[in-house]
């Protein structure tokens, strides 16, 4: 009987494109059907081959060369070639605005060699080009063609609307499950009973509310670890004199104190004042606590936000959002002595407000794209995303960053990335407060694989269940 397994998820994946997958559901499916040329190993702190080998930096990281794995084959059969290597990377640099800052344009950003190897060339050199290599977006690429070279491939839906998955034999995928299936839940309490039932071999990894991580604390088949999502409280346009101020920004993170925060999550989130270090896995800085802010700087907040009769702090609708934003006024309104009122956003209205800068405070989710700090910081740099969204710009932090992008050797770009990031946390108009650490429920064999640091599973490494080598479909 075929093996199957089956990983439940809170929505159906939106978008149809795995290469620019366009949500959390649709990024974790990406993995299983993208043959990316690097990727995330848990326990691993750098990315690690996937279809590509050699890689090495040439010119100081301007350039890097690197081979497609002679063993990775397409769903069809066809061979992993150089020029598919070629066409991942110059779609890319075409079509995906902050991937074409790092590539040289057009033809330019990879070529084939003659013995074989391909040769990426980048704007300026880059010592982090290994982790953007996990992005599918630079994934092997045949133009008009379907075929995959990831593990598995797409085979329909479930009756719920999720995908499935079979395993493409030309991969090297012997002793995977032959079938992934990812039936959809409204809710995690119908995933957990499902998962009780053996229908399903992991709940969502997104879900858990703070009632939830407590009742199942101490449950033996809890999953949980850190992930490269963070949280953040953002200045809007509303509180226009503050959101340009960053010394009153400052007065206004020294108000909050994110370990208390992360103490009411039981467990669901972590303290990450500095999220590129965190990220880079760079231990905190020593320090003296921070001072809270004095009579001055609280007279000062006062004066720019008591124009209205509360401070609105708005969140997507979703757990355990809500705790923590009552957390983040409890603490700003006995500092400042102001009311400040929680608001739920719908998830599009919430996109809608960060996109446009459309609120007052907002608490708010950013997700590492790629393992490295330059993930959080590139798109505040001149011309990136952030930088034009809230009108951030530093040309003393686009140099640090460029000092420590530069910088191919890890050890010594680690203290470049922490100065950059310490330049943005002083002038950014935002206060980072939080890491994410992901929580489900799933069998020893899908806990045996573990999870990437983005949250996903490694489905290079994930086995079949042992004693039950197929699952009843949910209704």
């Amino acid at each position: 009987m075929p093996s199957s397994v089956a990983l439940a998820l809170d929505a159906v994946p939106l978008g149809e494109d795995l290469r620019r997958p366009v949500d959390y559901n649709a990024r974790l499916v990406a993995e299983a059907v993208v043959g990316t040329l690097y990727r995330e190993a848990p326990g691993e702190p750098d990315p690690v081959p996937g279809t590509a080998v050699g890689l090495r930096p040439l010119d100081g990281g301007l350039r890097w060369r690197l081979a497609p794995d002679p063993r990775a084959r397409w769903s069809d059969g066809v061979p992993l070639l150089p020029g598919h290597v070629v066409s991942g990377v110059r779609d890319a640099a075409a079509k995906d605005r902050q991937l074409g800052r790092f590539l040289r344009p057009g033809a330019e950003a990879a070529v084939e060699r003659a013995d074989g190897s391909v040769e990426l060339r980048l704007t300026v050199p880059t010592g982090f080009l290994p982790a953007l290599l996990t992005l599918p977006q630079l994934a092997p690429l045949r133009p008009g063609c379907d075929a995959v070279l990831g593990p598995y491939m797409p085979a329909g839906a479930e009756p719920c609307g999720g995908p499935r998955l079979v395993r493409q034999e030309h991969a090297g995928t012997e002793g995977l499950p032959d079938e992934l299936r990812f039936p959809v839940f409204e809710d995690l309490a119908s995933a957990v009973s499902a998962f009780r039932a053996g229908a399903v071999d992991a709940t969502p990894t997104t879900g858990f509310g703070v009632p939830d991580a407590l009742l199942l604390a101490d449950d033996p088949d809890l999953m949980a670890r850190s992930v490269s999502i963070f949280a953040s409280l953002e200045f809007g346009k509303r509180c226009r004199r503050l959101r340009g101020a960053p010394g009153l920004r400052a007065a206004v993170a020294r108000a909050l104190d994110p370990v208390a925060l992360a103490a009411h999550a039981n467990g669901l989130l972590e303290p990450a004042p500095a999220p590129a270090a965190a990220l880079a896995g760079l231990p905190p800085v020593d320090g003296p606590v921070p001072w809270p802010p004095d009579a001055r700087e609280v007279r000062m907040v006062r004066a720019e936000l008591s124009g209205e009769p509360s401070v609105e702090v708005a969140y997507a609708d979703f757990v355990p959002n809500g705790t923590v934003v009552h957390g983040i006024c409890a603490q700003l309104r006995r500092v400042f002595g102001l009311e400040f009122r929680p608001r739920a956003l719908p998830y599009q209205e919430y996109v809608r407000a960060a996109l446009r800068g459309d609120h007052s405070l907002l608490y708010t989710l950013t997700t590492a794209d790629y393992p490295h700090p330059a993930a959080l910081l590139a798109p505040w740099t001149g011309g990136g995303t952030y930088s034009r969204v809230t009108g951030f710009t530093d040309r003393a932090f686009d140099d640090l960053f460029r000092q420590a992008q530069e910088t191919t050797d890890a050890a010594e770009a680690a203290p470049l990335w922490r100065r950059a990031e310490d330049r943005w946390r002083q002038l950014a108009p935002r206060v980072p407060l939080l890491r994410v650490r992901a929580h489900c429920l799933a069998a020893p064999h899908v806990r045996e694989a573990g999870l990437t640091a983005s949250g996903s599973f490694p489905f290079h490494l994930l086995s079949g269940p042992a004693a039950h080598p197929s699952h009843p479909t949910p209704n």
